[in-house]
């Protein structure tokens, strides 16, 4: 990556951090501190059950060693594929082992970026299943609930072991870098999925809200800086 773009990536991550930091405070207020009415636990029944899901699988997880470590690699290398598929990129070869694979793409070096430092942000597992969240009976929903925490628990432990500068992906960019993006992206997608879940919005809209909540953060940011 060149000096050039080090130069302008780097100060519009920090911003984009600063950003979702500042929607992330908006979030959790109105999870803790709803008005009207007040309560003492405040919104967090709405994640009771996917809290339920995250557990299950954090505990239960050493029973399924036998498999796990692949089903991690797979979904790393999977993570790569549906960024690649996303932004038009060729894919040439995929390959997912025993903690260890290989995927094989190419296309615009820009969209490279987005490939490579998917799979240490991006929890697919999750956004699919809050994608059919909306359509599942009210009766059903928390079962269907403890399902995506079983992914969001998923994708966090893949996350926490598959980061750290031994990976290709991460020390072929400058760290501090690949570090930035990773931070920023995974703020985003958490602050996406904590709002999917309120009444008035799904997977969709809360991706929007998000969208539109670093637009304004932006533009008060120019206001205050012009």
């Amino acid at each position: 990556m060149s000096k050039a773009l080090k130069y302008v990536f780097i100060p519009l991550l920090a911003l984009l951090l600063a950003l979702q930091l500042r929607e992330s405070v908006g979030i959790v207020k109105a999870i803790f501190f709803p008005t009207p009415p007040m309560t003492v636990t405040g919104n967090l029944d709405m994640y009771l059950w996917t809290a339920v899901g995250a557990v299950a699988y954090t505990l239960l997880r050493g029973l399924l060693r036998k498999n796990i470590v692949w089903l991690e690699t797979f979904s790393h290398e999977l993570t790569h594929i549906v960024v690649s598929l996303m932004l038009f990129r060729k894919i040439h070869s995929f390959r997912a082992g025993q903690g260890s694979g290989e995927v094989t793409t190419s296309g615009s070096d820009v969209s490279r970026v987005f490939v490579s430092l998917a799979p240490y942000c991006l929890p697919i597992f999750t956004y699919l299943l809050l994608f059919f969240r909306p359509l599942i009976k009210a009766d059903s929903l928390y079962v269907y609930d403890i399902l995506v925490g079983i992914s969001i628990a998923f994708h966090a432990i893949c996350f926490k072991t598959q980061t750290g500068n031994h990976q290709p992906d991460i020390n072929r960019f400058p760290l501090f870098f690949s570090y930035l993006y990773i931070a920023a992206a995974l703020l985003f997608n958490l602050n996406t999925i904590l709002v999917s879940y309120w009444s008035s919005k799904n997977v969709f809209t809360a991706f929007v809200y998000s969208l539109q909540s670093m637009w304004e953060g932006t533009t008060s940011f120019i206001s205050l800086i012009t």
